[in-house]
């Protein structure tokens, strides 16, 4: 078996494991971090999952319904503080995630 050293070791490679790594990198360069998965990193829950992203963008739309949205999916057993932080902190990861990189689908307009 292989051993590995680092500073810092994040289990699971989905979408908060890697934002986690970057989020440690970010706040600390010298730090080694090893994410540690089950499966290739683009092939995490994450990635394999339908449906895209949420966040409040659009005039029609608003902080309200993304977190009712959220509670109510999650039939009412979320925590309600952090789904609220999550639906504030959303649109701007999303554009963040753009910004890296990251191939949103698009509507026709845009």
């Amino acid at each position: 078996m292989e051993s590995i050293q680092a500073d810092v070791v994040i289990v699971g490679a989905g979408g908060a494991g890697l934002r986690a790594a970057i989020a440690i990198a970010e706040a600390d360069p010298g730090l080694e971090v090893a994410l540690v998965s089950k499966v290739y990193p683009m092939r995490s829950h994450t990635c394999a999952a339908e449906g895209g992203a949420a966040g409040v963008k659009g005039a029609d739309d608003s902080l309200d319904n993304h977190f009712n949205d959220t509670v109510s999916g999650g039939d009412w057993l979320c925590d309600q503080e952090v789904v609220e932080y999550f639906v504030r902190q959303a649109p701007q990861e999303l554009i963040r995630l753009e910004h890296w990189g990251c191939p949103w689908s698009r509507e026709d307009d845009g």
